[in-house]
């Protein structure tokens, strides 16, 4: 599976972040992404932290989009609420292609908790916790 996010998620350039959508099942999901040295999420050729935390919500918003593909309506619009046990444990350089992965904890109504990671050639860089109104 590849498939892009364009019609997924509602974020446009600049805020579209995530490039692909490369599994989805009904409760995990993993996206793609790779920072240009002139985004301007990158500074002196390394990737800001936030961004790292907003790709994630990407993905699950990525997730969200490809599941309600086919159903009456539109997919709800959502946001992120909460960023919990964020660790970043080293910071990507621009150019380089990240991998994300999400997993849904658990859902009460409209709030989705997930636990994410950003890995970058199989190495995992960042992981936490984040809530989203979905």
């Amino acid at each position: 599976m590849h498939t892009r996010v364009d019609n997924l998620i509602p974020h446009r350039a600049p805020m579209r972040w995530v490039d692909a959508l490369t599994e989805c099942t009904d409760t995990t999901a993993t996206a793609t992404v790779c920072f240009e040295a002139n985004h301007f999420a990158v500074t002196d050729g390394v990737v800001l932290e936030p961004a790292l935390v907003e790709c994630i919500a990407q993905t699950c918003a990525a997730a969200l989009g490809y599941r309600a593909r086919g159903q009456a309506g539109e997919a709800r619009l959502g946001m992120l609420t909460i960023v919990s046990d964020f660790q970043i444990h080293s910071r990507p350089l621009a150019g380089q292609q990240l991998t994300i992965t999400v997993r849904e904890l658990r859902r009460l109504g409209p709030m989705l908790m997930v636990t994410g990671s950003v890995a970058y050639d199989g190495q995992v860089i960042a992981t936490g916790n984040l809530t989203l109104y979905a």
